[in-house]
């Protein structure tokens, strides 16, 4: 059995491998408001030189990035990303390699396909998700390579494993999907975030082909969060902190879900109730895109709806810790005083200016350890002082 699944894992490895080397290089960048490229961060991870060290389905100097244990999500990365960058800085150096830099664009590009890869979150067990898929009665309506019902849309079609636009179509297709499931008598299912997981893994099949479309992967603005809050009616039921309408739960409260699954399971599990009383309230449904729904979850992360969310002060006293002011103490220091860094607008921006580091000459002395929770917080902190929130 052991064998079989190292000989799957190596065909899907080869099909992984040919579909980076054979990405164009005329793939289209897309606009920051519309997700990240896969197929342009499969580009950039052959030309920046990332293929050499990190082969895909083999063994290399770095470790294969599908299999690389704590960095199980989008900070995660980050953290990993930064505690080796002395270590593969080395590396490079001692291969002759030149160390290429990243602008914001390209890391939100490289973050999709790491994404793409499996990096970002325990896989989902397709067996489970099969099973899962038959008792929730999501067969009934929906087909999946040709099993199924035809009410709704073919899911293997649509496919995507990004929370984030998990949680989305689940929302916009909820009014849809509920009056659908009165009509056929159907019963309706509760589901929890591990079990969208397995599901999500199930639809997916673990297909090799790049997405021919963008994702959206990286945690979102909240600014423009809050506005999405209002302006999409969310406020009329809802408080952040007090701030709001008493109806529905305070989504200010410290760690209500721990990832955006958990979130997207949650939206269809209480769907009868928020849609009867929006009705009640005559207030019609709203769809939120994929970008609106990025946004209004950095919102939420910032009034601590999620559990893991970075906060400004936290990341404010990381930058005033003696991990970093060895550095950065000061507009005359070696790195600058953190407090005045302008340009880190987006977590692209910040993952850009973590990797960038590598090139500073003066900057390869000891860095200092940093966790998930601890890049979240600076992250959190270095977008404040960049004027983004």
């Amino acid at each position: 059995m052991t064998n079989t699944r190292n000989a799957i894992r190596t065909v899907a490895g080869s099909f992984l491998l040919a579909a980076v080397l054979v990405v164009p290089d005329t793939a289209l960048a897309q606009d920051a408001m519309r997700g990240q490229s896969v197929q342009a961060g499969a580009r950039l991870f052959r030309t920046k030189g990332c293929l050499g060290c990190h082969p895909i389905g083999a063994e290399g100097v770095g470790p294969d990035l599908r299999s690389v244990e704590g960095g199980r999500s989008f900070y995660g990365l980050a953290a990993a990303m930064w505690n080796h960058l002395p270590r593969m800085r080395a590396a490079m150096e001692e291969r002759g390699v030149p160390v290429p830099g990243l602008d914001a664009w390209e890391a939100g590009d490289l973050v999709a396909f790491l994404f793409w890869l499996g990096y970002f979150d325990e896989p989902g067990d397709t067996a489970r998700g099969a099973s899962l898929f038959q008792s929730k009665s999501c067969v009934a309506c929906h087909q999946v390579r040709g099993v199924g019902g035809v009410l709704g849309p073919d899911l293997d079609v649509h496919a995507s494993g990004s929370p984030i636009m998990v949680a989305s179509a689940m929302w916009n297709h909820l009014p849809a999907m509920l009056e659908a499931h009165s009509a056929q008598g159907l019963r309706r299912s509760q589901v929890t975030g591990d079990e969208l997981r397995d599901i999500v893994a199930y639809i997916e099949g673990g297909s090799s082909l790049l997405p021919r479309g963008s994702l959206v992967v990286m945690p979102g603005r909240s600014g423009r969060g809050r506005q999405v809050f209002e302006t999409k009616g969310c406020i009329q039921c809802h408080a952040v902190r007090s701030i709001g309408g008493t109806v529905g739960p305070d989504l200010g409260v410290t760690g209500r879900y721990a990832t955006m699954l958990d979130f997207a399971a949650a939206l269809w599990n209480k769907a009868p109730g928020m849609l009867a009383l929006m009705q009640r309230r005559g207030i019609e449904p709203v769809e939120l895109g994929p970008e609106d729904m990025a946004d209004l979850v950095a919102f939420l992360y910032a009034g601590r709806y999620f559990g893991d969310a970075g906060t400004v002060a936290a990341g404010r006293r990381v930058a005033q810790s003696s991990r970093c002011q060895g550095c950065h103490a000061g507009a005359a220091a070696v790195g600058g005083d953190l407090g005045r860094v302008r340009g880190i607008d987006s977590p692209a921006a910040v993952v850009a200016a973590l990797w960038n580091h590598v090139l500073n000459d003066e900057a390869q002395g000891a860095l200092p350890t940093l966790s998930s929770k601890d890049i979240a917080d600076v992250s959190a902190y270095l977008q404040q002082v960049g004027g983004s929130q």
